[in-house]
Formats: structure tokens, sequence, C-alpha cells
């Protein structure tokens, strides 16, 4: 599983460094040659949306997401389970949820032929990927879910 979620977050990691790569490659041709990289505002703009979603889902697998945990710190081990238990459905919840609306945004997306305004390049393979990110997030923290419920003793 560990590999797994390894190249998840490759994936997220490639992409945002496609985003750091493509905007300076975009200020140094406007300072330098004072020309602009066409589309480059919007395939950054479409790959950070991408890269936030493919990062969640190792974040929120791993539990290293931001978390304000005073109450958790001083709660029983017991509460502790419980307040892990019903934070990690909850998220659970919200990200099937949002994958199941970003697929509905995909097919809308690819019947619009929406494209982007220099090159025309096709928007809707963002849109799917960051689709995949955001059902990869849900489906591992389902797996997460599912984990904390079988580990009752530990």
């Amino acid at each position: 599983m560990d590999r797994f979620i390894d190249k998840v977050e490759l994936v997220a990691g490639l992409l945002l460094g496609a985003i750091a790569l493509l905007t300076f490659s975009a200020v140094m041709a406007r300072w330098l040659f004072n020309y602009g990289i066409p589309d480059a505002f919007d395939v950054s703009r479409l790959l950070l949306g991408t890269a936030m979603f493919w990062g969640i889902a190792s974040a929120g697998f791993r539990n290293r997401h931001i978390q304000v945990d005073g109450f958790w710190e001083i709660s029983p081990p017991l509460g502790r389970r419980l307040i892990d238990l019903f934070a990690t459905a909850i998220t659970f919840g919200f990200f099937a949820l949002l994958a199941w609306m970003l697929y509905g945004k995909v097919v809308s997306v690819l019947a619009s032929s929406e494209q982007t305004f220099d090159l025309r390049l096709p928007v809707w393979p963002f849109y799917a990927l960051a689709a995949l990110g955001i059902l990869l997030a849900a489906v591992l923290l389902g797996l997460r879910l599912f984990r904390l419920v079988i580990a009752r003793g530990r």
C-alpha cells in the first residue's frame, strides 16, 4: 500500500514541479524576450487544482493534513478514537460526494467542448485528472476509515 501512496505523492509532486517550471518559464520569457507563453496561466491554474486534489489523497490517508488537535490531545484514548472515527467518516463522506460532483463536471465540460484561450487545448483532461485525484482521496479515506474501525484494540 505504501508504494501506491508513494506513486500518488509522486504524481502530486510532478504536477507541482510542472507548475513551477511553467511559471518560471513564463516569467523569464516575458522578462527576457517580452513574449508570453501561450496558455501558461490557464494550464498552470488547471494543474494547480489537480495537484491539490492528488496531494489531498495521500495527506488524508496518512492523516498528515493540517489539524487543530487541542481537544484530541486532552481526550482519553477512547475519546481520541471516537474523534478519529468521526472526523475520518465526515471527511470520507465529503470527498465521496465531491468525487461524484466532479465526475458530473467532467462530463459537462466534455460535452461543452471547453478549450483554453490561446492553444485551444481541451480542458476536460485536466478536470478528469483532478476528478481521479479526488476519487483516490475518497477511496483512500474509505480504506483509512476501515482500518480505524477494525483496529478496535490498538
